[in-house]
């Protein structure tokens, strides 16, 4: 299974028609993409769904993500998965705790120090060791070419999709609003966190091409680092497994 990119364009339609999608296009071939062979979708410029082809994906477990040609989310489709509900099981156990919010920001907060540190690093930052979020954002803004500014929001759209996706294996997809309750924006704050590992990579890939790169070369380039992504969010999840268990003793 792999994750489906498209780039929209004026007339772009999207259907289904078992057991596939069907993508078509003003003077070009249709399209058809079997949903068993499609893990995620991103979605970005303007396209028209069908209602058959939004359920068809929901009942596949396939989440939809649509950007704007900034890169920036403009909504979500979230498909119903198999999960493993002994980690649903104990989030929703804690949310009855009165001070589950703030356990979680000190708990996000932590994880915050050591992804912004770990990035502090990887550019030879000397004090990486005191490097704190607001300050080397701050840096990185005002290093980042303007024309690349697009870029980021693209690859940030793409990682929230894969953040959805992977939370709907454990029961986190359509059917559940837990991890949007009590304070709680789960695919938000875990995207935020994994995107300081891309900023070394993408401040790299900047000064070797002054160029913006096109939408293709922003997929090739997040294909690139998927494997590493996936393996540093399954570390979240692992994390944030211990820390509900050590809430429910």
């Amino acid at each position: 299974m792999k994750p489906l990119y498209l780039k929209g364009s004026s007339g772009m339609q999207v259907d289904f028609e078992e057991p596939a999608l069907t993508v078509t296009t003003p003077n070009q071939t249709r399209q058809l993409f079997p949903l068993s062979r499609v893990s995620r979708i991103v979605v970005t410029g303007p396209t028209d769904w069908t209602m058959p082809a939004l359920l068809a994906c929901a009942d596949a477990g396939v989440t939809v993500i649509f950007l704007l040609e900034t890169g920036e989310v403009r909504g979500q489709w979230l498909g119903n998965r198999r999960h493993q509900r002994n980690l649903i099981q104990l989030f929703s156990d804690v949310l009855y705790r009165p001070d589950v919010a703030d356990r979680y920001q000190d708990w996000l907060a932590g994880m915050q120090r050591m992804a912004v540190r770990s990035a502090a690093r990887r550019m030879a930052f000397a004090d990486w060791q005191e490097a704190d979020a607001e300050n080397l954002q701050a840096w990185l803004d005002q290093s980042q070419n303007p024309s690349w500014h697009h870029v980021s929001g693209c690859l940030q759209g793409f990682l929230l999709n894969t953040v959805l996706h992977e939370l709907g294996k454990y029961g986190l997809d359509a059917r559940s609003e837990c991890w949007q309750d009590q304070g709680f924006c789960l695919p938000e704050d875990w995207r935020r966190i994994l995107f300081w590992d891309f900023y070394p990579a993408l401040l790299r890939w900047q000064r070797r091409q002054q160029e913006a790169p096109d939408h293709q070369d922003v997929i090739g380039f997040y294909q690139n680092r998927v494997p590493r992504t996936e393996q540093l969010l399954r570390r979240i999840i692992n994390r944030w497994h211990r820390w509900l268990l050590g809430l429910c003793r």
